[in-house]
């Protein structure tokens, strides 16, 4: 978790350029990297944006509908046989699907800042030298009213991850306490993890 933290601060100081985000009132559907964005192709703080083998489906909706979302970034923590070790796991198990860790940063945020839904998870299957397919998903609640429900689909092979999201809020973002929820799937295997934000008056 402090692993998680300290990249997302570092992702902090990049700023989200009006073309870094995209507003899910246009777009329903939209890749991830493409073009300039958060962190403009590069390296930030060990995080790169992806290309346009990913895609974000779904978006943001009552207390954030006009809101973005930014460029989707990740790195890969842990080799295959590095995440095995960690796990203990065997090919017996069949696939293994893990959440380490969940955070949003900063936890505390005014209307109209941005707010990074990161998370650190390790994936492992019985044939490691083939791609499968992971589906992260992001519910973001206030009041108990879901908000958002962005997910991002990639085609991966076995390893530990960290990735984060980060959402600008809309200057009229409801202040109070926001719940997260996150998945990680492959197949019929799921993991969950949460957190939460508040956003300040």
């Amino acid at each position: 978790m402090r692993h998680l933290a300290t990249l997302l601060l570092l992702i902090m100081t990049v700023t989200l350029a009006g073309a870094g985000c995209t507003t899910i009132a246009d777009h329903q559907k939209t890749s991830i990297g493409a073009g300039a964005g958060a962190a403009g192709g590069a390296i930030v703080g060990g995080l790169v944006s992806r290309n346009t083998t990913g895609v974000v489906v779904g978006g943001l909706i009552g207390a954030l509908a006009g809101g973005g979302i930014g460029y989707y970034l990740e790195r890969q923590d842990r080799t295959a046989s590095q995440a095995a070790a960690a796990t203990g796991y065997s090919p017996e198990q069949g696939n293994l699907v893990r959440v380490d860790g969940v955070i949003a940063s900063p936890a505390q945020v005014r209307a109209g800042d941005t707010v990074n839904l990161g998370m650190t998870y390790t994936v492992l299957t019985p044939r490691g030298d083939v791609s499968y397919l992971v589906r992260e998903t992001r519910e973001v609640r206030h009041n108990g009213v879901l908000v958002a429900n962005p997910t991002t689909e990639f085609q991966r092979t076995n390893g530990a991850f960290t990735s984060a999201l980060p959402i600008a809020l809309p200057a009229s973002a409801g202040r109070g306490v926001y719940e997260v929820a996150t998945t990680v799937s492959i197949g019929d295997r799921l993991a969950r993890g949460g957190t939460t934000f508040s956003v300040t008056p």
